[in-house]
Protein backbone atom coordinates (compact mmCIF):
# COMPACT_ATOMS: atom_id res chain seq x y z
CA UNK A 1 0.00 0.00 0.00
CA UNK A 2 1.26 3.41 -0.60
CA UNK A 3 0.71 5.90 1.85
CA UNK A 4 -0.54 9.41 0.49
CA UNK A 5 0.56 11.77 3.26
CA UNK A 6 -0.76 15.63 3.14
CA UNK A 7 1.95 17.95 5.15
CA UNK A 8 -0.29 20.74 5.68
CA UNK A 9 0.64 24.38 7.90
CA UNK A 10 3.76 24.66 6.25
CA UNK A 11 5.29 28.00 6.50
CA UNK A 12 8.06 29.73 4.39
CA UNK A 13 11.13 28.08 2.86
CA UNK A 14 13.35 31.27 3.94
CA UNK A 15 13.01 30.25 7.88
CA UNK A 16 15.55 28.15 7.68
CA UNK A 17 14.38 26.35 10.82
CA UNK A 18 10.65 25.91 9.55
CA UNK A 19 12.21 23.96 6.37
CA UNK A 20 14.58 22.40 8.31
CA UNK A 21 11.10 20.96 10.11
CA UNK A 22 9.90 19.81 6.57
CA UNK A 23 12.84 18.52 5.17
CA UNK A 24 13.08 16.34 8.43
CA UNK A 25 9.77 14.88 8.13
CA UNK A 26 10.14 14.32 4.67
CA UNK A 27 13.31 12.24 5.68
CA UNK A 28 11.51 10.34 8.28
CA UNK A 29 8.89 9.25 7.25
CA UNK A 30 10.39 8.31 3.58
CA UNK A 31 13.00 6.55 6.57
CA UNK A 32 9.92 4.43 8.00
CA UNK A 33 7.17 4.38 5.90
CA UNK A 34 7.98 2.13 2.79
CA UNK A 35 7.12 3.78 -0.79
CA UNK A 36 4.91 6.66 0.91
CA UNK A 37 3.85 9.71 -1.09
CA UNK A 38 4.40 13.03 0.09
CA UNK A 39 2.48 16.65 -0.74
CA UNK A 40 3.13 20.03 0.68
CA UNK A 41 0.37 22.49 1.32
CA UNK A 42 2.00 26.11 2.64
CA UNK A 43 1.34 29.46 2.44
CA UNK A 44 4.17 31.01 0.35
CA UNK A 45 4.08 27.92 -2.65
CA UNK A 46 5.98 30.29 -4.91
CA UNK A 47 9.29 30.76 -2.65
CA UNK A 48 8.86 26.85 -1.94
CA UNK A 49 8.27 25.06 -4.77
CA UNK A 50 12.30 24.70 -5.04
CA UNK A 51 12.83 23.94 -1.70
CA UNK A 52 11.41 20.37 -1.74
CA UNK A 53 12.07 17.68 -4.15
CA UNK A 54 7.45 16.96 -3.34
CA UNK A 55 4.88 18.41 -4.78
CA UNK A 56 3.69 21.82 -3.28
CA UNK A 57 0.49 23.75 -3.50
CA UNK A 58 -1.17 26.78 -2.24
CA UNK A 59 -2.55 26.14 1.20
CA UNK A 60 -6.64 25.54 1.51
CA UNK A 61 -7.91 29.57 2.17
CA UNK A 62 -4.47 31.20 2.31
CA UNK A 63 -4.44 34.92 3.78
CA UNK A 64 -1.64 36.72 4.66
CA UNK A 65 -1.90 39.46 7.06
CA UNK A 66 0.91 42.20 7.86
CA UNK A 67 1.49 45.34 9.93
CA UNK A 68 -0.92 47.14 7.24
CA UNK A 69 -3.24 45.07 7.58
CA UNK A 70 -6.53 47.17 9.15
CA UNK A 71 -8.54 46.03 11.85
CA UNK A 72 -11.42 45.96 10.19
CA UNK A 73 -10.11 43.77 6.90
CA UNK A 74 -8.83 41.23 10.23
CA UNK A 75 -12.35 40.87 11.08
CA UNK A 76 -14.02 40.27 7.92
CA UNK A 77 -11.04 37.70 7.61
CA UNK A 78 -11.74 35.64 10.89
CA UNK A 79 -15.24 35.86 10.13
CA UNK A 80 -14.68 34.24 6.74
CA UNK A 81 -12.50 31.78 8.45
CA UNK A 82 -14.91 31.11 11.77
CA UNK A 83 -17.54 30.48 9.48
CA UNK A 84 -15.46 27.35 7.95
CA UNK A 85 -14.84 26.40 11.64
CA UNK A 86 -18.49 26.14 12.16
CA UNK A 87 -19.99 24.55 8.86
CA UNK A 88 -20.97 21.08 9.82
CA UNK A 89 -23.23 19.96 6.98
CA UNK A 90 -21.39 17.16 5.76
CA UNK A 91 -19.47 18.55 2.53
CA UNK A 92 -16.57 20.22 2.51
CA UNK A 93 -16.54 24.03 3.38
CA UNK A 94 -13.67 24.21 1.09
CA UNK A 95 -12.77 21.85 -1.68
CA UNK A 96 -9.74 20.60 -2.74
CA UNK A 97 -8.19 17.57 -4.71
CA UNK A 98 -5.42 17.16 -2.52
CA UNK A 99 -7.28 16.69 0.55
CA UNK A 100 -9.40 13.99 -1.68
CA UNK A 101 -5.93 12.69 -2.37
CA UNK A 102 -4.84 11.98 1.01
CA UNK A 103 -4.84 9.21 3.09
CA UNK A 104 -3.62 11.08 5.82
CA UNK A 105 -3.45 15.00 6.90
CA UNK A 106 -0.57 15.80 9.08
CA UNK A 107 0.19 19.05 10.32
CA UNK A 108 3.64 20.21 10.16
CA UNK A 109 6.11 20.35 12.98
CA UNK A 110 6.47 23.78 14.19
CA UNK A 111 4.79 26.87 16.50
CA UNK A 112 2.14 28.12 14.94
CA UNK A 113 -1.08 27.40 17.11
CA UNK A 114 -0.19 30.26 19.79
CA UNK A 115 -1.58 33.60 19.92
CA UNK A 116 -0.74 36.72 22.26
CA UNK A 117 -4.11 38.65 21.38
CA UNK A 118 -6.72 37.57 18.46
CA UNK A 119 -4.59 36.07 15.71
CA UNK A 120 -6.16 35.74 12.09
CA UNK A 121 -3.06 33.71 11.44
CA UNK A 122 -3.68 30.95 14.22
CA UNK A 123 -7.62 30.77 12.79
CA UNK A 124 -6.25 30.43 9.16
CA UNK A 125 -4.03 27.70 10.58
CA UNK A 126 -7.23 25.58 12.42
CA UNK A 127 -8.96 25.95 8.90
CA UNK A 128 -6.41 23.91 7.14
CA UNK A 129 -6.98 20.90 9.39
CA UNK A 130 -10.45 21.55 9.95
CA UNK A 131 -11.03 21.15 6.02
CA UNK A 132 -9.34 17.25 6.83
CA UNK A 133 -12.23 16.68 8.85
CA UNK A 134 -14.36 17.34 6.08
CA UNK A 135 -13.11 14.84 3.84
CA UNK A 136 -12.89 12.43 6.75
CA UNK A 137 -9.25 12.54 6.98
CA UNK A 138 -7.18 10.63 9.91
CA UNK A 139 -5.12 14.13 11.48
CA UNK A 140 -1.59 13.96 13.02
CA UNK A 141 -0.14 17.08 15.37
CA UNK A 142 3.53 16.43 14.43
CA UNK A 143 5.85 17.68 17.08
CA UNK A 144 4.86 21.24 17.32
CA UNK A 145 4.86 23.49 20.37
CA UNK A 146 1.33 24.79 21.41
CA UNK A 147 0.61 28.15 23.29
CA UNK A 148 0.59 30.41 24.54
CA UNK A 149 -3.31 30.67 23.97
CA UNK A 150 -4.57 34.26 25.82
CA UNK A 151 -7.30 34.58 23.46
CA UNK A 152 -10.28 32.55 25.04
CA UNK A 153 -11.97 32.65 21.85
CA UNK A 154 -9.03 30.79 19.80
CA UNK A 155 -8.11 28.39 22.78
CA UNK A 156 -11.61 27.18 22.86
CA UNK A 157 -11.58 26.72 18.62
CA UNK A 158 -8.12 25.59 19.13
CA UNK A 159 -9.48 22.88 21.75
CA UNK A 160 -12.49 21.94 19.39
CA UNK A 161 -10.43 21.33 16.74
CA UNK A 162 -7.47 19.11 18.55
CA UNK A 163 -10.15 17.18 20.32
CA UNK A 164 -10.74 15.56 16.75
CA UNK A 165 -7.22 14.43 15.68
CA UNK A 166 -5.82 11.14 16.03
CA UNK A 167 -2.73 12.10 17.78
CA UNK A 168 -1.00 15.39 19.28
CA UNK A 169 3.04 14.95 19.07
CA UNK A 170 4.93 17.83 21.18
CA UNK A 171 8.04 19.12 21.36
CA UNK A 172 8.38 20.20 25.03
CA UNK A 173 6.35 19.26 28.56
CA UNK A 174 5.00 23.04 28.67
CA UNK A 175 2.61 22.28 25.51
CA UNK A 176 1.70 18.89 27.02
CA UNK A 177 0.86 20.61 30.57
CA UNK A 178 -1.34 23.33 28.94
CA UNK A 179 -2.99 20.94 26.77
CA UNK A 180 -3.93 18.85 29.77
CA UNK A 181 -5.05 21.90 31.49
CA UNK A 182 -7.33 22.42 28.20
CA UNK A 183 -8.17 18.55 28.64
CA UNK A 184 -7.77 18.18 25.19
CA UNK A 185 -8.96 14.81 24.09
CA UNK A 186 -6.42 13.73 21.79
CA UNK A 187 -3.76 11.27 23.17
CA UNK A 188 -0.49 13.46 23.43
CA UNK A 189 3.39 12.02 23.69
CA UNK A 190 6.43 14.58 24.23
CA UNK A 191 9.13 13.92 21.58
CA UNK A 192 12.35 15.93 20.20
CA UNK A 193 11.53 18.79 17.81
CA UNK A 194 11.53 16.76 14.26
CA UNK A 195 14.30 18.85 13.22
CA UNK A 196 16.83 17.62 15.19
CA UNK A 197 16.23 14.62 12.43
CA UNK A 198 17.01 16.41 9.10
CA UNK A 199 20.27 15.02 7.50
CA UNK A 200 22.60 17.54 6.71
CA UNK A 201 25.24 17.76 3.44
CA UNK A 202 28.89 18.04 3.06
CA UNK A 203 29.60 21.19 1.16
CA UNK A 204 33.07 21.74 -0.38
CA UNK A 205 31.74 26.29 -0.19
CA UNK A 206 31.20 25.76 3.77
CA UNK A 207 34.80 24.16 3.71
CA UNK A 208 36.23 26.79 1.69
CA UNK A 209 34.27 29.25 3.81
CA UNK A 210 35.70 27.75 7.20
CA UNK A 211 39.27 27.65 6.09
CA UNK A 212 39.07 31.32 4.97
CA UNK A 213 38.30 32.53 8.12
CA UNK A 214 40.91 29.98 9.85
CA UNK A 215 43.40 31.06 7.34
CA UNK A 216 45.69 33.80 9.62
CA UNK A 217 44.95 31.88 12.94
CA UNK A 218 42.95 29.05 14.84
CA UNK A 219 40.96 31.14 16.14
CA UNK A 220 37.61 29.60 17.54
CA UNK A 221 34.83 30.39 15.31
CA UNK A 222 31.80 31.26 17.12
CA UNK A 223 27.98 31.36 15.39
CA UNK A 224 25.85 33.48 16.79
CA UNK A 225 21.85 33.99 15.42
CA UNK A 226 19.62 36.83 16.13
CA UNK A 227 16.06 37.93 15.93
CA UNK A 228 13.79 40.95 15.88
CA UNK A 229 10.90 41.05 18.88
CA UNK A 230 8.81 43.05 19.69
CA UNK A 231 8.71 41.77 23.40
CA UNK A 232 4.73 41.10 23.58
CA UNK A 233 4.73 40.06 27.53
CA UNK A 234 6.21 43.21 28.65
CA UNK A 235 5.54 46.74 28.89
CA UNK A 236 8.77 49.00 27.79
CA UNK A 237 9.05 46.99 24.59
CA UNK A 238 11.36 49.26 23.27
CA UNK A 239 14.09 49.51 26.47
CA UNK A 240 13.86 45.55 26.46
CA UNK A 241 14.76 45.18 22.83
CA UNK A 242 17.86 47.43 23.08
CA UNK A 243 19.01 45.37 26.04
CA UNK A 244 18.82 42.24 23.89
CA UNK A 245 20.99 44.21 20.85
CA UNK A 246 23.47 45.76 23.74
CA UNK A 247 23.64 42.37 25.42
CA UNK A 248 24.81 40.65 22.00
CA UNK A 249 27.35 43.36 21.47
CA UNK A 250 29.03 43.15 24.50
CA UNK A 251 28.96 38.90 23.89
CA UNK A 252 30.44 39.61 20.48
CA UNK A 253 33.10 42.08 22.04
CA UNK A 254 33.48 39.95 25.25
CA UNK A 255 34.64 36.94 23.19
CA UNK A 256 36.68 38.46 21.03
CA UNK A 257 38.75 39.98 23.78
CA UNK A 258 39.06 37.52 25.79
CA UNK A 259 39.54 34.51 23.30
CA UNK A 260 40.35 35.77 20.15
CA UNK A 261 36.73 34.64 19.00
CA UNK A 262 36.08 34.88 15.22
CA UNK A 263 31.84 35.70 15.60
CA UNK A 264 29.95 35.46 12.26
CA UNK A 265 26.21 36.60 12.75
CA UNK A 266 24.17 33.85 10.45
CA UNK A 267 21.84 34.25 8.01
CA UNK A 268 18.83 31.53 9.93
CA UNK A 269 15.63 33.29 8.66
CA UNK A 270 15.97 35.75 5.42
CA UNK A 271 12.10 36.57 5.40
CA UNK A 272 9.32 36.27 4.57
CA UNK A 273 8.89 39.79 5.33
CA UNK A 274 11.68 42.50 6.64
CA UNK A 275 10.74 42.15 10.76
CA UNK A 276 11.37 38.31 9.94
CA UNK A 277 14.72 39.06 8.10
CA UNK A 278 17.70 38.47 10.74
CA UNK A 279 20.01 40.27 8.57
CA UNK A 280 18.35 43.61 9.20
CA UNK A 281 19.07 43.44 13.10
CA UNK A 282 22.39 41.51 12.32
CA UNK A 283 23.33 44.58 10.54
CA UNK A 284 22.31 46.86 13.40
CA UNK A 285 23.89 45.48 15.94
CA UNK A 286 27.49 44.92 14.11
CA UNK A 287 26.51 49.11 12.77
CA UNK A 288 26.39 49.67 16.26
CA UNK A 289 30.11 48.21 16.83
CA UNK A 290 33.08 49.93 15.87
CA UNK A 291 35.75 47.66 16.92
CA UNK A 292 34.69 44.92 16.36
CA UNK A 293 35.76 41.91 13.39
CA UNK A 294 32.59 40.05 13.40
CA UNK A 295 30.50 39.40 9.99
CA UNK A 296 27.36 38.92 9.05
CA UNK A 297 27.11 35.79 6.19
CA UNK A 298 24.69 37.46 4.03
CA UNK A 299 24.19 33.72 2.37
CA UNK A 300 20.96 31.94 1.60
CA UNK A 301 22.09 28.97 2.47
CA UNK A 302 19.93 25.28 1.78
CA UNK A 303 19.04 24.03 5.47
CA UNK A 304 21.26 21.09 4.93
CA UNK A 305 23.95 22.96 3.93
CA UNK A 306 23.55 25.52 6.81
CA UNK A 307 23.72 22.68 9.42
CA UNK A 308 26.85 21.72 8.04
CA UNK A 309 28.29 25.03 8.17
CA UNK A 310 26.46 25.17 12.11
CA UNK A 311 29.05 21.93 12.62
CA UNK A 312 32.23 23.39 11.83
CA UNK A 313 31.58 26.21 14.52
CA UNK A 314 33.70 25.91 18.26
CA UNK A 315 30.67 27.05 19.89
CA UNK A 316 27.30 28.56 19.00
CA UNK A 317 25.26 31.50 20.79
CA UNK A 318 21.41 31.13 19.41
CA UNK A 319 18.09 33.02 19.17
CA UNK A 320 16.56 31.12 16.46
CA UNK A 321 15.57 27.89 18.44
CA UNK A 322 16.41 25.50 15.00
CA UNK A 323 19.87 27.17 15.13
CA UNK A 324 20.21 25.99 18.02
CA UNK A 325 18.82 22.40 16.99
CA UNK A 326 21.02 22.42 14.26
CA UNK A 327 24.42 23.12 16.24
CA UNK A 328 23.17 20.89 19.37
CA UNK A 329 22.41 17.93 16.84
CA UNK A 330 25.75 18.39 15.11
CA UNK A 331 27.64 18.42 18.47
CA UNK A 332 28.62 22.25 19.14
CA UNK A 333 28.17 23.51 22.32
CA UNK A 334 25.03 26.09 22.76
CA UNK A 335 23.84 28.84 24.26
CA UNK A 336 20.19 29.61 23.63
CA UNK A 337 18.02 32.60 23.95
CA UNK A 338 14.50 32.24 24.60
CA UNK A 339 12.02 34.09 23.45
CA UNK A 340 9.07 31.37 23.44
CA UNK A 341 8.73 28.56 25.55
CA UNK A 342 9.62 26.41 23.11
CA UNK A 343 13.47 27.33 23.43
CA UNK A 344 13.41 26.33 27.44
CA UNK A 345 11.58 23.09 26.29
CA UNK A 346 14.50 22.16 23.95
CA UNK A 347 17.25 22.79 26.27
CA UNK A 348 15.87 21.49 29.32
CA UNK A 349 15.03 17.98 27.39
CA UNK A 350 18.80 17.85 26.54
CA UNK A 351 19.54 18.68 30.26
CA UNK A 352 21.34 21.73 29.25
CA UNK A 353 18.73 24.42 30.77
CA UNK A 354 21.62 26.24 32.35
CA UNK A 355 23.06 27.50 29.37
CA UNK A 356 19.42 29.57 28.47
CA UNK A 357 18.84 32.98 29.06
CA UNK A 358 15.80 34.61 28.54
CA UNK A 359 14.84 37.19 26.39
CA UNK A 360 13.08 39.85 28.14
CA UNK A 361 15.29 39.77 30.91
CA UNK A 362 18.61 38.79 29.24
CA UNK A 363 21.53 41.40 30.71
CA UNK A 364 25.23 41.74 29.06
CA UNK A 365 26.74 40.69 32.10
CA UNK A 366 24.31 37.13 32.19
CA UNK A 367 25.04 36.96 28.51
CA UNK A 368 28.47 37.15 29.02
CA UNK A 369 29.07 34.56 32.40
CA UNK A 370 26.70 32.01 30.20
CA UNK A 371 28.74 32.00 27.08
CA UNK A 372 32.14 32.19 29.29
CA UNK A 373 30.60 28.66 30.99
CA UNK A 374 29.88 27.17 27.96
CA UNK A 375 33.61 27.99 26.45
CA UNK A 376 35.01 26.61 29.68
CA UNK A 377 32.96 23.49 29.71
CA UNK A 378 32.99 22.74 25.84
CA UNK A 379 34.79 19.78 26.11
CA UNK A 380 32.26 18.25 29.03
CA UNK A 381 29.39 19.29 26.93
CA UNK A 382 30.64 18.22 23.10
CA UNK A 383 30.98 14.37 25.06
CA UNK A 384 27.65 14.90 26.86
CA UNK A 385 25.74 15.93 23.02
CA UNK A 386 27.48 12.87 21.39
CA UNK A 387 25.89 10.73 24.12
CA UNK A 388 22.78 12.21 23.67
CA UNK A 389 21.86 13.05 20.05
CA UNK A 390 21.66 9.86 18.87
CA UNK A 391 18.92 9.22 21.21
CA UNK A 392 17.45 12.23 20.74
CA UNK A 393 17.16 11.76 16.62
CA UNK A 394 15.90 8.43 16.63
CA UNK A 395 13.07 9.77 19.31
CA UNK A 396 12.39 12.81 16.98
CA UNK A 397 11.41 9.94 14.29
CA UNK A 398 8.62 8.65 16.93
CA UNK A 399 5.59 10.59 14.78
CA UNK A 400 6.85 9.10 11.65
CA UNK A 401 6.91 5.62 13.29
CA UNK A 402 3.67 6.43 14.76
CA UNK A 403 2.08 7.41 11.24
CA UNK A 404 3.30 3.98 9.86
CA UNK A 405 1.60 2.09 12.29
CA UNK A 406 -1.37 4.00 12.36
CA UNK A 407 -1.96 3.10 8.10
CA UNK A 408 -1.48 -0.21 8.41
CA UNK A 409 -4.09 -0.81 11.14
CA UNK A 410 -6.85 1.12 9.07
CA UNK A 411 -5.34 -1.48 6.34
CA UNK A 412 -5.83 -4.05 7.98
CA UNK A 413 -9.43 -2.80 9.06
CA UNK A 414 -10.46 -2.26 5.42
CA UNK A 415 -9.00 -5.94 4.29
CA UNK A 416 -11.14 -7.31 6.94
CA UNK A 417 -14.26 -5.54 6.62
Amino acid sequence: MKVKILIVNAHSSRNKGDAGIILSMIDSMKRNIPNCQIKIKTRFPDEDRTAYDVPVSEAVHNVIVGDQTSKFEKLKLAWGMFKILKKNNGKPAVTDPDYEWADVVVSCGGGFLLTHGFSVMTLQHLVQLKIAFDYKKPVIIYSQSIGPLYNKIIAQWTKDVLDKVEKIFVREKISEKLLQKMKVKAPIEVVPDSAFSMDLVQSDFVDELVNFFKKDSNAPLVGVTVRDWKFPEVEDSAFHRKKYIKSIQAAIHHLETKYGAKVLLMPQVLGPNAFNDDRNISREILNGMSDTKAQLIDIDFHPRELKYFYSKMDMFIGTRMHSNIFALSSGVPTVAINYEHKTRGIMELLDLKEYVLDISAITPEDLIEAADKCWRNRNQLHSHLEKRIPGVILDAQLPAMYLNQLMRKKEKHLVNS
